[in-house]
């Protein structure tokens, strides 16, 4: 596994939540990893769908369904894109056939914000800079409590737009090292431009 991935490209880190939606949204084959002190994850992605799935522990390595049943919904992955024949190769020896598995610890339905009557939906662009420079490639996060809504990675000029309905957003940013930035982001008008700096202090409750 780790030849694998030592010749994968690097896509970005998620909560297990994100990782299930961003799937969902931009349809990947790769493999999520997610590493704690004692043990290891694996979530092997085809086409977007967690196909796969190893747990890997001191005791030995649990596959498919059995796998799945020690997620806690609590991990962190970090994705690698593979090509189809590597993920069908792996896909064949840790198939998870119960998806209900992945959903009994994971939020897919996204819920609906605010009353009908006052709905109004708009565009949200964010440009991320590190200090001065657009940062590209970090993934850009939105969230509504602990609930990821959406999710995408930032073009060449650090620019990312999400078509959300207006409200109080928390915009959570991943650089490729992992390191996290959150910020409140307050959304209500047809298009807000906004930027964010992760060289600026993490704050989730301003």
């Amino acid at each position: 596994m780790d030849e694998i991935l030592v010749q994968s490209t690097y896509e970005g880190r998620f909560t297990l939540d994100e990782l299930l939606h961003y799937g969902t949204v931009h349809s990947p084959t790769g493999i999520g990893v997610s590493k704690e002190k004692k043990h290891t994850f694996f979530l092997v992605f085809s086409g977007g769908e967690p196909n796969g799935a190893m747990f890997v522990d001191e005791k030995g390595t649990l596959f498919g369904d059995a796998a799945i049943l020690h997620l806690t919904g609590k991990e962190e992955f970090e994705l690698s894109l593979v090509t189809p024949s590597i993920a069908d190769a792996l896909i064949s020896r840790c198939r998870v056939f119960e998806k209900s598995h992945l959903k009994k610890n994971s939020r897919f339905d996204i819920p609906t914000i605010g009353t009908p009557n006052r709905q109004r939906v708009g565009v949200l662009c964010l440009t991320v800079r590190d200090s001065q420079a657009p940062l590209a490639g970090a993934h850009v996060a939105i969230r509504k409590g602990k609930v990821v809504l959406t999710s995408d990675v930032t073009d060449s000029g650090g620019r990312v737009c999400f078509r959300l309905l207006n409200g109080r957003y928390m915009c959570v940013v991943s650089d490729r090292l992992g390191e996290r930035t959150r910020r409140i982001i307050e959304f209500h008008e047809p298009q807000v431009e906004a930027c964010v700096d992760i060289g600026g202090t993490e704050d989730e409750n301003r």
